[in-house]
């Protein structure tokens, strides 16, 4: 009875410093990037096209260069979003992660995102989550079924300190990383541990949403009936992306070219992409998160020409980015793409269907959802990530019949989700329930 109690107030005692940790990082992680990209992309904008051009993409190139070296020489496993890497981890038994993980995912991530590339914040977080949880279950001398734990509760707190998605983070362990396997061993401290992380994003934003939408959305039957044509949008730029990305990333991964000229050389083709779209819309959107426009496009912000050239360009400019070895996630862009697809959508059914406002944020919503759920194949992660953010609970049908499209797709054209392709790719294969 004494070695129980002492066990779970050890655990409880991790979970707790996990939670903190991993929530207080990732706030500063994102600071991080709102500070750089502040001074190399925003600001800049506001110069000379020529001017901005320049500068813009000689940041990017350089950025680039400094991450894929620091990669290189100390931290080989940090290219990616870090979710297949942390999967990998514990259907493995291999939870030992440097200290040199960290800061360079850190650091990398943050000059990348930050510099304009188009990548997400939220694979880094869940990377250095599951990192430092680890650190600290060795710290307090759990055995490795609890560290493999741990590593579920790093992964949720990194993921819902991201987003501020406490139920997000428990579902994509529950879906993607563990994929079922012990579930009944790691919730409650993922539970536990997402909560706490949250609650410091919560504490910090002042309870602010991460996309705020003004007023409750009630959901229509022609927002309702809408939903599927969205998904099947949505979900068909998801499944081009995956494609695009993993023939890019399979391309860089038989290159002679040095880890860190790759980098650079993908960089400047997202750079161009990018580029690109500011000088046709004069939107920064397929630079860096994109959540400015994302929140545009949210509240009728966003015209249908704007959306489809948001949405090609920033797709083919993460493609180039991720695919190169870039050291982010794809969560952020995903739910652009999808937002992109719904407000293009939503705009161009407007008229002939009697749309409101409130109706084209829906379908936005909607493509949200599905684009995420067409590549990560993860429903519930994608519904709860989405109602999460925007604190829409009346979308949830709409988001829900969206979610089961767009995974349905995704099992017609793939043989698995966008993270068991790259590990394949790897030359891993998982055994899972």
């Amino acid at each position: 009875m004494t070695l129980n109690l002492r066990k779970n107030l050890t655990q409880l005692s991790a979970t707790v410093t996990i939670g903190l940790v991993a929530g207080s990082t990732a706030m500063v992680f994102h600071e991080a990037i709102i500070l750089l990209a502040g001074a190399l992309v925003v600001r800049p904008s506001s110069w000379a096209f020529w001017a901005f051009a320049a500068f813009v993409i000689s940041g990017m190139a350089a950025a680039a260069w400094v991450t894929g070296w620091l990669m290189k020489r100390f931290a080989p496993d940090a290219p990616g979003s870090g979710i297949p890497q942390v999967k990998a981890a514990y259907h493995l038994g291999q939870f030992e992660f440097s200290w040199h993980l960290v800061w360079v995912k850190f650091v990398g991530g943050a000059l990348s995102i930050g510099s304009g590339s188009s990548l997400g914040r939220e694979g880094p977080t869940i990377h250095i989550g599951a990192a430092i949880a680890s650190k600290v279950a060795k710290m307090f001398g759990e055995d490795p079924q609890d560290r493999a734990n741990a590593i579920c509760a790093g992964s949720s707190a990194g993921l819902a300190a991201a987003f501020g998605s406490p139920l997000a983070g428990v579902t994509l362990v529950l879906e993607e990383v563990a994929g079922g396997k012990n579930e009944e061993n790691f919730a409650g401290r993922s539970l536990l541990a997402a909560a706490l992380a949250a609650s410091v994003v919560f504490a910090l934003s002042q309870g602010a949403p991460t996309l705020p939408v003004p007023g409750d959305l009630a959901l229509g039957w022609k927002t309702f009936w809408m939903s599927p044509v969205v998904a099947v949008v949505a979900g068909a730029a998801g499944l081009g992306f995956q494609y695009i990305t993993l023939a890019v990333r399979a391309r860089c991964k038989r290159s002679s070219l040095p880890g860190p000229f790759r980098l650079v050389l993908g960089t400047l083709i997202g750079a161009m992409f990018a580029v690109l779209a500011f000088s046709l819309t004069g939107r920064l959107g397929a630079f860096g998160l994109g959540d400015e426009d994302l929140v545009a496009a949210l509240n009728g912000g966003v015209i249908w020409g704007i959306a489809l050239c948001l949405l090609l360009t920033k797709l083919l400019a993460t493609a180039a980015c991720y695919g190169a070895g870039g050291c982010g996630g794809i969560f952020a862009p995903l739910l652009f793409f999808g937002g992109m697809a719904g407000a293009l959508v939503g705009e161009l059914s407007a008229d002939s269907l009697g749309l409101t406002s409130q109706d084209q944020t829906l379908l936005v919503l909607t493509g949200m959802t599905a684009c995420l759920g067409a590549v990560v194949r993860a429903p519930l992660t994608s519904i709860l990530i989405v109602m999460e953010m925007t604190r829409q609970i009346y979308a949830l049908p709409a988001l829900m019949v969206a979610a089961v499209v767009s995974v349905y797709m995704n099992r017609l054209c793939f043989a698995g989700n966008f993270y068991d392709e790259a590990l394949r790719q790897d030359g891993i294969r998982l055994n899972q329930p």
